[in-house]
């Protein structure tokens, strides 16, 4: 019986960290050190865009037409901590530094009444979720969305980096926490982790585990 409460707690508290990870890599070049990056607002043509959101069912097509800017404006604040980052329209076209862009694939916000519920929501009813598609290149080059399939991404130079990120609440409970939204709205939660995730990956050293307060050579 202790054994099984054992591995009933371990699942619980593994289950309810929320955060966002990088699930796919397809493309990683080892580029470093962009002397400036550019951010376009994520494509939202064919996001899922379900679960509750911001003020209701009749508001719902005004978040997702906001939602690629708002990732965006998200992913500037994290990568201006790597290299100066602007967000930019979509008939601007930068010519020096990373250019990021993507898609919004899945954004689920989840049900706040189900995540209210003790322990029941630690195994995903109300959980919110994201999957977003990321694609960052060598700014400059020619850019077009493709006639036949709007959600698929312009060709703009070479890849450097080309990732998927998943996440959401887990089982975080009504209370929350930093990196998650509790009872309250999940998606901008969901889009900061998401933004974090990616400074993080694309960082040396993100977590500064190489740094020291003084000498430790002899």
């Amino acid at each position: 019986m202790k054994n099984s409460l054992f591995v009933l707690g371990a699942a619980i508290l593994l289950n309810g960290c929320a955060g966002v990870k990088v699930t796919d890599t397809q493309v990683a070049s080892g580029a470093s050190g962009p002397r400036a990056i550019y951010i376009r607002p994520f494509n939202v043509t064919a996001t899922e865009f379900v679960g509750h959101h911001s003020g209701g069912n009749g508001e719902r097509p005004i978040r997702q037409s906001l939602a690629g800017r708002q990732f965006a404006d998200d992913l500037k604040l994290e990568l201006e901590t790597l290299a100066p980052a602007m967000v930019i329209e979509q008939d601007e076209t930068p010519k020096v530094g990373w250019l990021v862009e993507g898609t919004l694939d899945i954004v689920d916000a989840g049900n706040p009444g189900l995540r209210a519920l003790p322990v029941v929501n630690h195994f995903g009813p109300g959980h919110s979720h994201v999957v977003i598609h990321v694609r960052i290149s060598e700014a400059g080059g020619s850019y077009a969305y493709s006639d036949k399939d709007a959600s698929k991404l312009g060709k703009r130079g070479h890849v450097l980096y080309e990732f998927d990120l998943a996440g959401g609440s887990r089982g975080s409970g009504q209370m929350g926490s930093i990196n998650a939204p509790g009872l309250g709205y999940s998606v901008p939660f969901d889009f900061k982790n998401a933004a974090e995730r990616v400074k993080m990956a694309l960082s040396i050293d993100p977590h500064r585990y190489g740094s020291h307060s003084s000498p430790t050579i002899n």
